[in-house]
């Protein structure tokens, strides 16, 4: 089975669990790493990519579970990305370690205007540094999100950055009804958009395309058509295989 700190993270949850998690479409077989319809699959068309920009997930328990969650697409395609699960009260240990090294400059991402504080610093681009960019990604409904920056003192002192209201907008799975509330993975293209990184973000856009396509077609039980957003995977895919076997 494919091994990332979200799947890691979710068996983990799992096996806590006294009832299962029954999801829309409970009855389908679903394939055990994408979490799509088995007709549906969209394994073969996982990417890889890298960035100067770094990825932490924090995320709601019940985000875990949910297979329109977004924020595995990103720990897909960029594998080095960490996920942890929110506590109110404390920092995961490993998280608190990144929040303070003094070798990198961490934001939480998330609109100021919902942020529920006026003492927190909000920036609107991300600076010019040596320092390793790192951006914490809240993973949940907004409701959680709202909740998970309200009730955390521990990131009070973490500056947000705030996205623009239009940089990315394309998720067709489910929808804030807000210009200003993206997904996870909407959030992580923008990021790589202000951060200049225009081909991770270019990569990641398609993986989401493929994922929207692959998603209602497991809800509509039906086997999706491969297009423009596969065979750009497909060809990122195979230059990567060549450029393992020119390195190898």
């Amino acid at each position: 089975m494919y091994s990332t700190s979200y799947t890691r993270l979710r068996a983990q949850e799992l096996a806590k669990s006294t009832k299962p998690f029954l999801a829309k479409g409970k009855s389908v077989k679903r394939c055990g790493d994408c979490q799509m319809g088995e007709f549906a699959c969209m394994c073969a068309w996982r990417p890889a990519a890298e960035s100067a920009v770094e990825f932490v997930l924090l995320m709601h328990r019940k985000e875990l579970f949910k297979p329109t969650n977004t924020g595995r697409l990103i720990i897909d395609t960029f594998p080095g990305t960490r996920a942890y699960l929110w506590n109110r009260l404390e920092a995961p240990e490993e998280l608190k370690a990144l929040l303070n090294d003094p070798a990198r400059q961490c934001y939480v991402v998330f609109p100021a205007d919902d942020s529920g504080t006026t003492t927190r610093r909000v920036v609107q681009s991300l600076p010019a540094t040596s320092k390793k960019i790192t951006l914490i990604l809240l993973d949940g409904t907004w409701k959680q999100c709202s909740r998970m920056v309200g009730l955390s003192r521990w990131l009070d002192g973490v500056p947000c950055l705030s996205l623009p209201e239009t940089l990315v907008r394309s998720y067709t799975v489910r929808d804030s009804g807000k210009s200003d509330r993206f997904s996870t993975i909407e959030a992580a293209i923008s990021c790589l958009l202000l951060a200049g990184e225009a081909e991770p973000a270019q990569t990641l856009q398609h993986y989401f395309s493929v994922f929207n396509q692959h998603y209602l077609a497991t809800r509509g039980v039906c086997t999706p058509e491969p297009g423009e957003s596969h065979d750009f995977l497909q060809g990122v895919l195979e230059a990567r295989h060549s450029n393992a076997h020119s390195a190898a």
